[in-house]
């Protein structure tokens, strides 16, 4: 199919006016902002990067400015909606100033200003909240009704120092006595809607705003943004067809990976409700090929260094991680938790749920394929200094497919080579088992740590279609040692028949670290034929 006869795509496309008069393809949400307008009038959204965020901003600033035209042929078009032109008070939180409080604030009088001139007013007074405040109340005396009140990515200004306790916390007293005007001035507000990355407690969107509806999780809002199935198949039907075509596959076999690769996003308890990356899903269609496209735009620089500070163990992630609900609340600046702030910028998501004793806990995971991969890749370059050899996967594979312990050596032995001394910790066998398992990950490979066996834990296991490997790991020690704890304690036997005979090939391999040379120092490897 050709791609010029397809609609075109709305990709980086925030601002919901241009989408519309530029024909480009819309899911539509509106019966969803429809919901939100019937009933709350303060909302806060928290979504990863790259979701829709914005675009739900921009449409919701369409309403409010009622432009009705530009709603022709969607949901909220044949509603029994209002339309009405109210005043809107709009910031985009990550193109505002934040290198310091200081310049916070005066980017802050500055959108005050800026605002106000385009309403034809002149504000008197000359500190931020209170224009703020000034602000609202001399719009609703000039057009006699209440004030919209949209602001985009609420906690950049706080979330880009992240790493940087005391900037960070600088920014938020500022925003806190930016956002609590909102509370003083309730009556004159006709609707907020907030949204951002993270949930931090002590700012005062939390602890200012006592009105204040979080829907991050709510179930009637898990699809507000993201594409769900039903949406994907609804509105993408001639791309999922070019790209069936694109690699030769039925349009079945497409969409099923598709979704393998950029599904399973939860964003409530309701497990039924699972959407797709939007913005992954439009690159895919645009470039009608499988690639980590949400990871390729970049992961955040706190993101990086806040795993590097806590020396995450990759092998929590192979496994389902649970954390209670108030973990995934809100917590504070001062000390942010990884593991929810991955849940937040879409890393990590809601797999399961349960009750007990009235207390929800929740089952986290990664939400796809693209995400696995990528975030294995970049988990590698952080533990190894960012030096990582772009062949290495490639080569890791060839290896591993052919069975080669030897050529898979070859490859590692110079990759921990090139780990400059200071990335590394505390030398341990954690430390060295972790690299060693992202580098196999990132060959994108069926890899198992720390199976339970009714002898003990086998390190690592690899399956491939015709052989099983088997690893164990020692530090300081010897790949002797290491190669007959996998033999003593038969690691491998649930790759035996009843009789004792293997279903596959096993290579059985031990290896060796040394804390002084950071390296492997020996490896010893035994076969089992079939």
């Amino acid at each position: 199919m050709d791609k010029v006869s397809l609609k075109k795509l709305p990709i980086g496309e925030q601002s919901f006016q241009s989408l519309r008069m530029e024909n480009r393809l819309y899911v539509d949400k509106t019966e969803h902002l429809y919901n939100l307008l019937n009933s709350e009038k303060v909302y806060f959204l928290s979504r990863p990067r790259r979701f829709g965020k914005s675009l739900t901003i921009s449409t919701l600033e369409a309403i409010f400015r009622n432009q009705r035209h530009l709603f022709k042929d969607l949901w909220i078009d044949s509603s029994d909606y209002e339309w009405k032109e109210y005043p809107i008070i709009k910031l985009d939180m990550s193109v505002v100033g934040k290198d310091t409080a200081e310049i916070l604030a005066e980017s802050l009088k500055l959108s005050m200003n800026t605002i106000a001139k385009t309403y034809a007013l002149e504000l008197k007074t000359t500190q931020a909240p209170s224009m703020f405040a000034e602000l609202i109340n001399a719009l609703v005396a000039k057009t006699g009704e209440p004030v919209a009140i949209l602001i985009d990515e609420y906690d950049d200004p706080i979330i880009k120092h992240v790493s940087d306790t005391e900037k960070a916390d600088a920014n938020r007293n500022v925003l806190q006595d930016f956002y609590k005007i909102m509370k003083s001035e309730s009556a004159n507000l006709r609707f907020v809607m907030l949204t951002g990355v993270s949930k931090f407690a002590k700012t005062s969107i939390f602890s200012g705003l006592n009105n204040l509806e979080n829907i991050s999780m709510d179930e009637k809002y898990a699809a507000l943004t993201g594409y769900t199935q039903e949406e994907l198949e609804k509105y993408f039907p001639e791309y999922i067809e070019r790209l069936a075509k694109n690699y030769s596959v039925s349009t079945i076999e497409a969409l099923k990976q598709i979704k393998y690769w950029y599904n399973g996003y939860h964003f409530s308890t309701d497990k039924h409700v699972s959407v797709y990356n939007p913005f992954s899903t439009l690159l895919l269609f645009n470039a009608a090929r499988f690639k980590t496209h949400w990871f390729e735009t970049g992961t955040p620089t706190y993101l990086t260094k806040l795993i590097r500070r806590d020396w995450l163990n990759v092998q929590d992630f192979e496994e389902n991680i649970k954390v209670s609900e108030d973990a995934l609340q809100s917590y504070n600046v001062e000390d942010v938790p990884i593991i929810p702030l991955l849940y937040d910028t879409g890393y990590l998501t809601i797999k399961d749920s349960s009750v007990k004793n009235f207390i929800t806990s929740y089952v986290l995971a990664y939400p796809n394929f693209e995400v696995r991969m990528a975030f294995t890749e970049h988990l590698l370059k952080a533990y190894s200094g960012e030096r990582v050899k772009e062949s290495l996967a490639i080569e890791l594979s060839e290896a591993l497919e052919a069975g080669d312990i030897d050529a898979l050596i070859s490859v590692l032995r110079p990759h921990f080579a090139s780990i400059p001394y200071d990335v590394i910790p505390k030398v341990s066998e954690k430390y060295f088992q972790l690299v060693f398992l992202l580098a196999i990950r990132s060959a994108a490979f069926r890899v198992v740590t720390e199976e339970r066996t009714n002898s003990g834990r086998i390190d690592l296991l690899i399956e491939i279609d015709d052989k099983v490997i088997v690893f164990e790991f020692k530090v300081d020690s010897s790949a002797e040692i290491a190669l007959k704890q996998i033999k003593d304690k038969r690691y491998y036997e649930k790759f035996l028949t009843a009789s004792g005979k293997p279903l596959k090939k096993i290579l059985l391999v031990g290896i060796n670290f040394s804390s002084i040379e950071r390296n492997i120092s020996e490896y010893l490897t035994e076969e089992i034929e079939p």
